[in-house]
């Protein structure tokens, strides 16, 4: 029977790599331990975590809390590279938007994160259920990913069309460890195709956002290039090149996987997928853990020639 797909805890996905600043502290309370202090957006207030409370919250906010523990613990391994790696590279510029803080609950704007009281209001009486099971995955996953010895960029979806996505297809930069690579597992899932519609008004004023210029009915509204796994990798709108990832955020659609047709008063789409694409699917994932696999095995798939480097 396949699985249905659900998006409810990853309903933000990032179609680009969305810059964050990240900075760890380091406390003589705690022994010299990581802290990271937390802007909570709605709350309009800073709370500090350390390390591993603030990786089991953003596990409870990126995934499923009933996924397979592999799952978990593969999803634990890249939250906590993603603390790391924004750690060495932005220690030096501090965000005024994050008032004093460290990092942001926003999901567009940061990785998502879960406070306490935020996962305890999504998960209601599973609540205490969901947050033992991410606990546990970040204890007995305490790696993060690397390469040559520097903490991965930790890309990620909710599911992939069956294959992945390499960054160089998606956004234009060759990282050795993000390639495409097969996720046989998102097929079996039931809501893989998502299905769009979009009247000429609508998607005329995309087009003019993105810079196209056209009038519909007089001119080819849109035509595409894609590669042998159905993503799409070029795209004219009125016969102007425009940016793929841009016009999937803008029109709503579920990822750049997609195929159109267009009739004479809107274009319908066709969409698999949900996310960039690239990196780990995390329906992919989940799959993989079901059939045996450890998280090592599912880093190593999604991301291959990284490494686990122990860190604590």
């Amino acid at each position: 029977m396949k699985e249905e797909l659900r998006c409810g805890v990853v309903l933000v996905i990032c179609l680009a790599l969305i810059p964050c600043l990240v900075f760890l502290g380091k406390t003589e309370e705690q022994g010299g331990g990581f802290t990271v202090g937390v802007y909570l957006t709605k709350e309009d207030r800073v709370e500090e975590y350390t390390l591993d409370e603030y990786v089991t919250g953003a596990v409870l906010a990126q995934m499923p809390a009933d996924f397979c523990e592999e799952a978990l613990k593969a999803q634990a391994v890249l939250a906590r590279t993603y603390i790391l790696r924004r750690y060495e590279s932005e220690q030096d510029k501090p965000d005024p938007a994050l008032h004093g803080a460290l990092i942001s609950d926003d999901a567009n704007v940061c990785q998502s994160f879960f406070s306490p009281s935020q996962a305890e209001a999504f998960y209601g009486a599973d609540y205490a259920k969901a947050r033992k099971r991410a606990e546990k995955a970040v204890r007995e996953a305490g790696e993060i990913l690397t390469c040559n010895g520097e903490p991965v960029i930790c890309a990620y979806h909710t599911a992939s069309s069956g294959h992945t996505e390499s960054a160089l297809t998606a956004w234009g930069q060759d990282i050795p460890y993000l390639q495409a690579v097969e996720s046989g597992g998102d097929s079996r899932l039931e809501g893989l195709e998502s299905r769009l519609e979009l009247s000429a008004e609508e998607f005329t004023d995309i087009a003019q956002k993105l810079g196209a210029k056209g009038k519909w009915g007089a001119d080819d509204p849109i035509s595409a290039e894609t590669n042998e796994r159905g993503y799409v990798t070029e795209l004219r709108l009125f016969g102007t090149k425009v940016n793929v990832q841009k016009f999937v955020s803008l029109a709503g659609l579920a990822s750049p996987c997609f195929e159109f047709e267009a009739g004479e008063k809107s274009i319908d789409f066709t969409a698999k997928g949900y996310g960039h694409l690239v990196g780990m699917s995390q329906y992919g994932a989940n799959a993989m853990a079901e059939e045996g696999a450890s998280y090592k095995e599912i880093l190593a798939h999604y991301f291959q020639g990284a490494e686990l480097k122990n860190f604590s």
